[in-house]
């Protein structure tokens, strides 16, 4: 008898201790803080406890102490919102969560994992500079320098934070003044603001302001390959414009030349009938005083006379009536004129 009742009083007991301790059954929830983790004083900050459980009660510690502050939360779908305003600085600190069943045996999850709340403005604020210059082609890797120049006597911790994130992107240290993020294989993603805060790795966490805020662009392979051929087919089609517009131009002026000398052709012309009717007046008189003959001359002299009336007839302007004149039948008398045709006359001019 004595056996069975020890054996049944040691069943008891171990029951008892695994209804206190943790169920390696139920899934360990995850914390998140919002906006950020890395929070100005007097701020307000949001921890979010969340686990796939349904019907449990969520308890925040910090720390291994449950937070008097809050009460735990009773959810029916497995997430729960702890709100914690006016940050001060006692407010920094390790953060973790679990959930309970409501219903015997009331066993309670693993911690969630640590979430470190700083509340920054203690510590003098660092610098934050990039190695590269200028856009960042996707592929590279960016390096990012934080520093403080404060005098420090102990090593801390660095944290580089990025705009819309909800925690730091990378931690380093502990160290004394300096150090470097590398960011390997960037891409278009990591496109933003930078900034980075020191912090002290142990309580009570103090943390300096944050750095001066550094925008990275991170541009695609593809995105630089795809001006270069736009600015080459602009290039190309200026060019071509460039080369229309000059064959254009030539092309202008051979014609303007062209239907310019085909109108001074005319003016050449008379210009040189005007000038050479007085000569061949005066080659034809010539023979008058070398033989004499008053016919010949009679004949140079209307041939001459009849040249200067077409000239002159085309220079008379329209309403002009011209007469025709047979000077040999004059000298020669009527006799002499019905025997001889008619041979070359001489224009006379008749105004209206």
């Amino acid at each position: 008898m004595m056996p069975q009742l020890l054996a049944l009083l040691c069943t008891g007991l171990c029951a008892g201790r695994g209804s206190r301790g943790t169920d390696g059954s139920l899934p360990k929830p995850s914390l998140r803080a919002w906006p950020s983790s890395v929070m100005p004083r007097s701020g307000n900050v949001t921890l979010r406890c969340q686990t796939s459980t349904k019907n449990v009660n969520f308890v925040l510690r910090k720390g291994k102490v449950p937070l008097e502050s809050v009460q735990s939360w009773i959810s029916t779908d497995g997430l729960a919102e702890f709100q914690l305003t006016d940050l001060q600085t006692n407010s920094a600190g390790e953060y973790t969560c679990d959930y309970y069943r409501r219903g015997p045996p009331h066993t309670r999850s693993q911690p969630s994992d640590v979430l470190l709340l700083l509340v920054t403005g203690d510590l003098p604020k660092p610098s934050l500079q990039a190695h590269q210059r200028g856009e960042v082609t996707s592929g590279d890797t960016m390096t990012l320098r934080c520093q403080t120049a404060a005098s420090v006597y102990e090593t801390i911790m660095f944290a580089l934070l990025k705009t819309g994130e909800a925690g730091p992107v990378q931690l380093q240290g502990p160290v004394k003044k300096e150090t470097d993020f590398s960011l390997q294989n960037v891409t278009a993603g990591d496109t933003g603001n930078y900034s980075c805060v020191t912090f002290q790795a142990s309580a009570p966490f103090w943390a300096s302001k944050p750095s001066d805020h550094l925008e990275i662009r991170v541009t695609d392979k593809t995105e630089m390959k795809h001006p270069k051929m736009v600015g080459t087919g602009i290039g190309t089609l200026a060019i071509t414009l460039i080369v229309i517009s000059i064959f254009l131009v030539l092309l202008g002026a051979f014609l303007i030349c062209k239907y310019t000398r085909c109108g001074a052709a005319p003016e050449k012309v008379t210009k040189r009938s005007h000038s050479e009717g007085p000569e061949e007046v005066r080659t034809s008189t010539q023979p008058e005083k070398e033989s004499g003959d008053p016919s010949a001359a009679l004949m140079s002299s209307s041939l001459a006379l009849d040249r200067a009336s077409l000239v002159s007839r085309a220079e008379e302007p329209p309403g002009v009536t011209y007469a025709e004149l047979n000077t040999r039948a004059l000298s020669e008398g009527p006799s002499r004129q019905m025997q001889q045709p008619l041979e070359a006359c001489v224009y006379s001019t008749l105004k209206a």
